[in-house]
């Protein structure tokens, strides 16, 4: 009985090393990568979404533009958003499905305490004495703002710091957009939110509502970052006892632009057919809270 033949043909094949990998004239791949067809890299698509929001905005007098992380929450199953998507996505403003939104931006205790060890061991790293970056500062606070109703329907925040007005701390706050990130693959999403803060004078009568701030600031170059732990004091009704058993305490970080008056100067750059760096900066801000949003899982 005669023994058939093994075939090799599986294993020569293994062995062989295709020519153009060994070829010099040829390689696999090329030492310098151009960045596309065209010589250029493209806007990245959430970049310009954001860069398009603020852009629209920024004309204002007093503008105020912040980035909360937090979760968006479905109003009508109560849980966090969902979306049959794999990576962040904007919601269109336009959408009606922001009308079924809420924001909560509170995070737990160990994301706070996760997010302020991130934070201070930067610091400390931009403060090395062989660091060539830019350094972070930092500034820890304890404020209390009281909120006021005015006529016209508005709201007016007194802070204060050891009981005095802090510089710049009357302001009525308005909201004029917002712009809802759902973020699938963390545990927070975040909203970007410009808003109007209006200088006002002292108000007078008796507040409504109030809260502390125990805040830690960090800023790195036009950005600052607060960490920031909000008490609402027990408050008693008209008959003397407390309705609420225990204080309200939440977590939050928002990142926010120092001065937003350095977009609106890129912006007439643009309009002025200049050079303009307002993408770049645009995608640093964002670069900021991605980074962020991914440290919380």
């Amino acid at each position: 009985m005669s023994r058939k033949r093994l075939r090799t043909e599986d294993t020569d094949q293994t062995d062989q090393t295709p020519t153009e990998a060994v070829n010099d004239n040829m390689p696999l791949l090329p030492r310098r990568l151009e960045l596309s067809i065209l010589g250029g890299r493209p806007v990245n698509d959430l970049v310009k979404v954001v860069s398009d929001f603020l852009y629209k905005y920024i004309n204002e007098p007093n503008i105020e533009i912040e980035a909360k992380l937090g979760v968006l929450i479905d109003k009508n199953t109560k849980n966090r958003l969902f979306l049959p998507v794999a990576c962040e996505a904007v919601i269109d403003p336009n959408d009606s499905l922001n009308s079924r939104l809420t924001f909560s931006s509170d995070m737990t205790l160990e994301q706070h305490k996760s997010f302020n060890e991130i934070l201070n061991k930067r610091f400390s790293e931009t403060h090395d004495r062989n660091y060539q970056g830019a350094r972070m500062t930092y500034i820890h606070t304890k404020d209390t703002d009281r909120f006021y109703n005015i006529e016209r329907g508005g709201r007016v925040r007194v802070t204060t710091r050891k009981g005095q007005v802090i510089e710049n701390g009357i302001v009525e706050k308005s909201r004029l957009a917002n712009l809802n990130i759902f973020s699938p693959r963390t545990r927070l999403d975040y909203r970007i939110t410009v808003n109007i803060e209006t200088p006002r004078e002292l108000p007078t009568g008796r507040h409504h509502y109030e809260r502390i701030k125990d805040r830690m600031s960090y800023t790195h170059q036009i950005f600052k970052f607060d960490l920031t732990q909000v008490t609402i004091p027990e408050t008693k009704n008209a008959s003397g006892r407390d309705p609420r058993s225990n204080k309200e305490l939440t977590h939050e970080l928002e990142i926010e632009f120092i001065d937003p008056r350095v977009l609106l100067i890129e912006r007439q750059n643009f309009e002025k057919k200049r050079p303009d760096r307002f993408i770049e900066i645009v995608e640093i801000f964002l670069n900021n809270i991605q980074q962020l949003v991914q440290y919380a899982g």
